[in-house]
């Protein structure tokens, strides 16, 4: 079966500025690996056929990234949004029976493999990973992971729901669901409704026992950040693992050579104007911005 992946790279990135009026979110590094790059290598297992990104913001500097990759691009000159952005590639997506689309901005462990398989044996037209994050909750299951609808759009009936899950940005589809799809800006979910109203099976998968990290916020950049010091062990900073002091997860993206002692819980994005204070701790910090974190 081929299968296309469609990496979506158009948003605007407005809850980062200013950062991302100079560094588009997919081409943000973790350990001086661009997001992009990331999240192409978690899916070249599933050895798709076709490679597509859809640029917007700094389409110049995502273009370039995703050449480098091995990725096409699809522009949109204005911004589509999670649905639109389905009908503006159709030609290219429906070349392939199947295609996985997969937002740039996430920095998770969730099983690609293992979803894939899920969602061929399912029958169903679509496949949406979920987490359960209780303040973003909208998808509405039934038994077997059914999908229900949504909750803050169209009424349905949700007397047997079982689950609510917040939809985490990764999703399989069959290339019947384009029929579903209208041309320009919209969200993924009425595309949705519409295929459940025409007697399409959307199924959820409840994902939680991964990692999962959206990047679109300071806290979630920072999350996502300390998770990829956690999980590879690579630090950037001064910091020894024979020792027995605690990790500082400092990571200095910018490659600045003249960071103090004592930083702890520090995300350093670009070069600063003024040195980093000594024991500073707790923040992202940019050339024009410090964003306080939680650790």
């Amino acid at each position: 079966m081929s299968l296309a992946v469609y990496l979506l790279c158009a948003g605007r990135g407005d809850r980062l500025r200013p950062l991302t009026e100079r560094i588009a979110k997919p081409a943000l590094t973790f350990l001086g690996k661009s997001a992009l790059e990331i999240n192409k290598f978690a899916i070249e297992t599933l050895a798709p056929s076709r490679w597509l990104a859809n640029t917007h913001h700094l389409p110049e500097q995502v273009g370039d990234l995703a050449r480098r990759l091995g990725v096409d691009t699809v522009h949109e000159p204005e911004i589509l949004g999670s649905g639109g952005c389905l009908a503006n590639a159709a030609p290219m997506l429906g070349e392939c029976e199947t295609f996985l689309v997969h937002n740039a901005d996430l920095i998770h462990t969730v099983d690609l493999a293992d979803l894939y398989k899920r969602h061929q044996s399912s029958g169903a037209l679509a496949t949406l990973a979920g987490v359960f994050r209780p303040a973003h909750n909208t998808l509405s299951c039934a038994e077997g992971g059914r999908l229900l609808g949504v909750h803050g759009y169209r009424e349905f009936d949700h007397r047997i729901e079982i689950a609510r899950l917040t939809f985490a940005g990764i999703a399989f589809y069959e290339r019947d669901f384009l029929r579903h799809v209208g041309a320009g800006p919209e969200d993924i979910k009425p595309y949705w409704i519409r295929a459940l109203e025409s007697g399409g099976l959307i199924h959820v998968e409840h994902c939680d026992d991964a990692q999962w990290h959206d990047f679109g916020t300071p806290q979630g950049l920072w999350d996502a950040a300390k998770f990829m010091m956690e999980a590879t062990g690579e630090f950037n900073y001064n910091y020894h693992p024979l020792l027995s002091e605690p990790k500082p997860y400092v990571d200095n993206e910018a490659g600045q050579d003249d960071l103090p002692d004592l930083l702890r819980n520090v995300l350093v994005c670009e070069e600063t104007p003024v040195p980093v204070p000594f024991g500073t701790k707790n923040c992202v910090l940019g050339r024009d911005f410090k964003w306080n974190i939680r650790p």
